[in-house]
């Protein structure tokens, strides 16, 4: 791919890979083989009577369909999880081919980027899904995907660094932006009932305001003048909000946050660097 105006640079590619369904093509043939070396070598002959053979030849029909069945299963489920959409990673966006049907989703227009640990992975991000808003459809980005970690941490930097200057400038216009989150409560069993990706991501979700001097969540207000500094702990992964009385007054899972790294950049912005410049 090369760089496109809009787009900026392309930075890399990334898809489902090929080497499962090529694995399988090569089970196929061999098997394939084997079926047709049993019927010249040993069926033919028995039929004819050249070689003695106790047991009945109907037997080795079934073992020839039984080798011939468990390439052809395993051929098909190669395919079937080789198949997904191919992600194109440029400066300023990502362009997604599903099935030849091309979408081009630009950094400044994302407001939704889910961060997930699934696996044996305990600890490092290995899935990503994104969308432009909350009627949109999800693109997720599974630990099958190639380059996985590279490409978690290209989108999230790129999408701060384009995301936050828009949510400040929206700030200071007077209006508020929107966060989804899912209760920290909740996520566990959320993440165990989830039956794949998208069964996770169409789950029920809440909404928190943010505005240049407060934080609206759960039915709660939460002045950032009555704030201490943050930061998020790193063996808990939360971020948490401190008050004046050092009381715990917001409390959320880093990944339980739509968008979250921008989300706590905003608040650095808003509560850090406000304490830091008093």
């Amino acid at each position: 791919m090369k760089s496109n105006p809009e787009l900026g640079k392309f930075v890399r590619k990334s898809a489902l890979p090929k080497a499962f369904p090529y694995l399988s093509y090569g089970i196929l043939v061999l098997f394939s083989g084997l079926s047709l070396f049993i019927y010249f070598k040993l069926i033919e002959p028995i039929s004819r009577g050249t070689i003695r053979f106790d047991g009945g030849v109907g037997i080795l029909y079934y073992f020839i369909i039984f080798i011939t069945a468990i390439p052809l299963i395993i051929s098909y489920v190669a395919t079937y999880m080789s198949r997904g959409a191919i992600f194109y990673l440029y400066e300023n966006g990502i362009v997604t081919n599903s099935k030849g049907n091309t979408e081009t989703l630009y950094f400044k227009d994302i407001q939704d980027v889910y961060l997930f640990t699934s696996g044996k992975n305990m600890f490092a991000f290995n899935t990503i899904a994104i969308r432009k808003n909350s009627s949109a459809d999800w693109h997720p980005i599974s630990a099958r995907y190639s380059g996985i970690y590279q490409v978690i941490e290209f989108i999230r930097s790129r999408h701060v660094s384009v995301y936050l200057p828009l949510l400040l400038k929206k700030l200071e216009e007077g209006h508020s932006v929107d966060f989804t989150y899912v209760d920290f409560k909740n996520l566990p069993i959320k993440q165990f009932k989830s039956i794949n990706i998208n069964s996770y991501l169409n789950g029920k979700t809440k909404t928190m305001q943010v505005f240049k001097d407060k934080l609206m969540v759960d039915s709660q207000i939460i002045y950032f003048k009555e704030v201490l500094n943050f930061s998020v702990t790193d063996w808990t992964n939360e971020i948490q909000l401190i008050n004046t009385d050092e009381k715990v007054v917001f409390k959320k899972a880093f990944s339980s946050i739509s968008s979250c790294d921008s989300f706590i950049a905003l608040l650095d912005e808003l509560i850090n660097k406000r304490n830091n410049m008093q």
